[in-house]
């Protein structure tokens, strides 16, 4: 059985990780910003997504995008 690799997701979702580009991407899709507001973020708050979601929460964006599953 093949693995589909692009369909990855962190095995740690509690802290982002700016080390692995498919990570940068995951987060990016998550948060529904590019690369460099949320290395941006990061920076200012540090790797906990629950910071990050705040931080972009208190900036006015939504922190993750509609999927439909609400």
């Amino acid at each position: 059985m093949l693995v589909d690799k692009t369909e990855r997701a962190p095995q740690d979702l509690t802290r982002v990780n700016l080390q692995e580009e498919w990570e940068i991407r995951y987060w990016c899709s998550r948060f529904n910003v590019g690369t460099d507001e949320l290395r941006a973020c990061v920076a200012e708050v540090g790797p906990r997504v629950a910071d990050i979601e705040a931080r972009l929460h208190e900036a006015g964006r939504k922190a993750f995008r509609n999927t439909g599953e609400d």
